[in-house]
């Protein structure tokens, strides 16, 4: 049980920001983007896998190691804790969630306003070899699926939903059908920048919110790690879940010891009488 003083302050927050890492979808689940796979993928490190020097050498073989993470993600759903997180848009004005995980279980269990930092398993970009397509003229923006493209390569009646309506499934890498370009999945690879617009809106969030729950974040991947203490810096109530300790227990106000499915939803029960 929080103190009451802490629970006077959640009651009354405005804006409640959730910032979640991979432990909260391991208790669904699914492994971390960094674990290795068993059976036939064991062998393979995914920093050298998931990242675009793999993709660029050869794009079959990064597709097929994404295809079979999402096929393990679709086995998953939302557990208690994403749920929590879901039903605390009940008791708060506003919630934004921030999420390192690229698995959509937030928006499955009814989270509005997710924040996906490195972004999300089941949608689709191009990828954008530099190189070959400046290499060749001067490139235009696909109209389908805002990659690069040349001028003379293009389908003009291709449309955005095309791309929409595929999915990371076994099979041949797909293709663009506007430009050609090769797809792969939307997520942030090692090596690569997360999305600017995505990453202002989170510090955004961090530094307006009254509250801050760090969920289920080993706090060790940067720049996302940063934001919790952000919002600590500026005298938001900031809370730790997470079954052991990290950087940041010993400066939050708090810290739930134990995993996202059990804490959140005892949590919105003593805070504000919120039941399963």
């Amino acid at each position: 049980m929080l103190p009451d003083s802490l629970l006077r302050r959640l009651r009354h927050a405005r804006h409640v920001a959730v910032f979640t890492g991979a432990g909260m979808s391991a208790e669904s689940g699914i492994p971390t983007f960094r674990d290795r796979f068993e059976g036939l993928w064991a062998k393979y490190d995914p920093m050298d896998v998931a990242n675009p020097w793999a993709f660029r050498a050869n794009p079959q073989f990064v597709w097929d190691w994404h295809v079979h993470l999402a096929d393990k993600v679709r086995k998953a759903a939302p557990n208690a804790g994403h749920k929590a997180v879901a039903r605390l848009q009940e008791a708060v004005p506003r919630v934004t969630v921030i999420t390192q995980n690229v698995d959509n279980l937030h928006q499955e269990a009814g989270s509005r306003d997710v924040l996906e930092l490195h972004g999300n398993l089941f949608r689709l970009k191009p990828f954008v070899d530099e190189d070959e397509v400046f290499g060749s003229g001067d490139p235009v923006v696909c109209h389908v699926c805002d990659g690069y493209a040349r001028a003379d390569a293009r389908d003009p009646y291709a449309a955005r939903e095309d791309v929409n309506a595929i999915s990371v499934r076994e099979g041949p890498v797909p293709r663009c059908p506007g430009c050609g370009a090769l797809l792969r999945p939307a997520v942030v690879w090692f090596g690569e920048m997360l999305d600017p617009a995505v990453l202002g809106a989170a510090v955004d969030a961090a530094d307006d919110c009254d509250v801050l729950l760090c969920v289920g974040s080993s706090l060790e991947v940067e720049p996302a790690a940063s934001l919790p203490r952000r919002a600590l810096h500026r005298g938001a109530l900031v809370i730790e879940v997470n079954p052991a300790p990290t950087g940041l227990s010993d400066r939050a106000a708090a810290t739930l010891v134990g995993g996202a499915a059990v804490q959140l939803p005892k949590l919105l029960r003593e805070t504000w009488g919120i039941e399963d």
